[in-house]
């Protein structure tokens, strides 16, 4: 008798530079590969040959690079010729693109809805794009959410049958985010040009992220401060609304405000370490991961009120209304200011934190896989 095939799709995962699908993507493969029996076959369809770890198959395991010179369309093209061809049993897409074909059962993970709720935060093809992607995955798949917010607005805005979405919160790496010495944390400060104090924000640079908002904050913070030499660090790569919202920056306020672009992942705990706050104002989450990763290194949390973050940071933030700078600016200055508060908050953040993991993730994920394909 065959083993079953489950069938991934890989692409994201194999990105060189990832940001929070891709890192699930990846540490979903990851753990899953810890978990899935030797009963089953798995496939990882990529564009390229695995790296970064990823190359590390199991016997049961293998990687089916999918070569495709044009490059574009690689998903509804050659990944449905694939599916075409040699359907698996099951076949799982944790993103939310998937190909034209798809085997019966299929299994997509939908991470947010933010394109549906904040119009205005997406270029207006790549809206129409995504609300294509989301119908056909709403019609024709099992669906994994991040959160149970994402999940009533998968349902709100897509119609989806709730029966057929499980929503599995997502994890961090436990590897790479954690406590830092003071003089580990100055000396890889020193290396990228950053000295305390400052605030840090870590995520895309872009209107979804209210960046306009924490640039606003930020300079409210400091006009209350005379001779406050605090600085606000920024971690991420641009996205859409990035000029538009930097447009609000004086030129001496260039100077407080620090764009340090992508950071390598061994790195990112001595920014988070080295922070007075991480400050996370964003209009609209399904998750947010950059939440775990500054409760695992000790990092005070200031972070929005709605859509799906206090589902995950519980009691271990300080709450603020993101259309509220003033509110924003006097929660950095309560944060700057009392030490109790602080301490209190990173407390809070690692008992917080141990409620996930990518291998809980994984290990549910796999539950739901199993259902499935009993289908």
């Amino acid at each position: 008798m065959e083993k079953p095939v489950i069938g991934i799709d890989a692409s994201r995962a194999n990105r060189a530079q990832r940001t929070g699908v891709e890192w699930y993507a990846f540490h979903l493969i990851q753990e899953l590969k810890r978990i899935v029996p030797p009963a089953y076959r798995v496939v990882l369809y990529t564009e390229e040959p695995l790296r970064d770890g990823l190359e590390d198959l199991p016997p049961h395991w293998e990687n089916r690079v999918l070569r495709w010179p044009p490059r574009r369309l690689w998903t509804q093209v050659r990944l449905s010729w694939e599916m075409f061809r040699r359907p698996p049993d099951l076949f799982f897409v944790p993103a939310h693109v998937i190909p034209m074909v798809t085997p019966k059962r299929t299994l997509t993970t939908l991470h947010d809805v933010a394109f549906m709720a904040l119009p205005d935060a997406y270029r207006p093809a790549g809206r129409e794009y995504l609300k294509l992607m989301y119908r056909r995955a709403a019609k024709r798949t099992r669906i994994l959410t991040v959160s149970e917010f994402s999940k009533g607005e998968i349902v709100r805005y897509f119609g989806a049958d709730p029966d057929r979405i499980t929503a599995i919160p997502l994890g961090f790496d436990g590897r790479r985010f954690g406590t830092a010495t003071d003089d580990e944390i100055r000396a890889r400060l020193h290396a990228y040009g950053i000295r305390r104090p400052y605030f840090l924000f870590v995520g895309r640079l872009e209107s979804k992220k209210n960046l306009r908002g924490l640039l606003e904050s930020f300079r409210r913070f400091r006009a209350t401060r005379p001779g406050d030499e605090s600085k606000l660090v920024l971690v991420g790569k641009t996205g859409y609304g990035y000029h538009h919202e930097m447009r609000s920056l004086g030129e001496d306020e260039k100077l407080s405000v620090l764009q340090k672009g992508y950071v390598e992942p061994d790195d990112m705990r001595y920014f988070y370490g080295g922070a007075t706050a991480f400050v996370f104002p964003s209009r609209y989450e399904g998750f947010g991961i950059p939440l775990l990763e500054a409760f695992a290194c000790g990092t005070p949390v200031i972070a929005s009120d709605v859509t799906s973050i206090p589902e995950v940071a519980g009691e271990a933030a300080l709450y603020v209304d993101p259309n509220d700078t003033d509110g924003i600016a006097a929660a950095m200055a309560r944060v700057a200011d009392e030490p109790a508060l602080r301490a209190d908050l990173a407390a809070k953040g690692f008992s917080r934190v141990k409620r996930f993991s990518w291998e809980a993730t994984a290990r549910r994920t796999w539950e739901v896989m199993q259902d499935m394909l009993k289908e």
